[in-house]
């Protein structure tokens, strides 16, 4: 089990930043849409790693959209730990939340994760220092 459970970087151009890993880094995404934000997943080219990730097409930035967001394990119990984070400085920027695919006719699919093959759940916290982080459960 993997501290980090996933990755997201923020890019205005999806295609563009496609081309641009593509090209430098030799890797290939899957194209998809969850809660309708377009994300490239970079494939996995070797099963044993516990760490996946996506360019995600924010387009224009905002503040709290600026670089890397890393997803940490809140299996332990992710309500305690954003209980901590406010705690200890932090802010809570989206609370627990399913994570759920919409479909064409409107409704609402609950996926099996790229992170661990279960449905799931997601939070977005700021650290005392101001960075942006996830948080990620199956429960």
């Amino acid at each position: 089990m993997s501290f980090i459970k996933w990755f997201e970087i923020p890019v205005e151009d999806l295609q563009r930043a496609i081309n641009f890993y593509s090209n430098v880094f030799r890797v290939s995404f899957d194209i998809q849409d969850f809660s309708g934000i377009r994300h490239a997943i970079f494939k996995k080219e070797h099963e044993e790693l516990n760490l996946s990730g996506a360019l995600v097409e924010i387009g224009k930035f905002n503040n709290e959209q600026i670089g890397p967001i890393l997803f940490f394990d809140a299996n332990s119990g992710m309500s305690d730990i954003i209980e901590s984070v406010i705690e200890n400085g932090g802010e809570v920027l989206l609370k627990k939340t399913l994570i759920r695919n919409v479909t064409v006719d409107g409704s609402f699919v609950i996926p099996k994760t790229l992170i661990d093959g279960e449905t799931g759940y997601f939070s977005y916290v700021m650290d005392s220092e101001g960075n942006k982080l996830g948080l990620y459960s199956n429960s």
